[in-house]
């Protein structure tokens, strides 16, 4: 290889890296009852991460239980990372792929989605999270 061949390989490496670069999408999802009713009510989204002592609100549903989470997305459409969605969480910085997602209601436990298997398809859509009502030990 030349000289010239040697200058010229890596300078097309850096020129091909902005192909790779993860790009930021807004997942759409929806937050249902277990009988397939919407929450009548905003419900809290929270990440619930491994290593984290408590889970982290990142958006509030509708009443009609949609919402949508800021993500960005690596080449193989994984979320990489879920970002903060307001300037007031920014100091919360962002939150690897290998979390869960849950819907916070009082009275109700969540199902999740998790994010470390979760294969972004071209909608852009996240699985429902649906809502089951907590029953009182007897």
């Amino acid at each position: 290889m030349g000289p010239i061949a040697r200058l010229a390989f890596p300078v097309l490496l850096l020129a091909a890296a902005p192909l790779f670069a993860n790009d930021v999408v807004y997942l759409g999802g929806r937050v249902r009852l277990v009988d397939g009713a919407a929450p009548g009510r905003s419900v809290e989204i929270q990440l619930s991460c491994p290593g984290a002592d408590h889970a982290v609100r990142q958006v509030m549903t509708n009443k009609k239980g949609k919402f949508f989470l800021k993500a960005e997305r690596d080449e193989f459409n994984h979320v990489a990372r879920a970002l903060p969605t307001t300037a007031l969480d920014a100091e919360n910085d962002s939150y690897a792929g290998n979390c869960k997602v849950v819907a916070a209601l009082a009275g109700y436990t969540s199902s999740s989605i998790d994010l470390a298997s979760f294969t972004i398809g071209k909608d852009l859509k996240l699985p429902d999270l649906i809502l089951t009502p907590q029953h009182a030990s007897h």
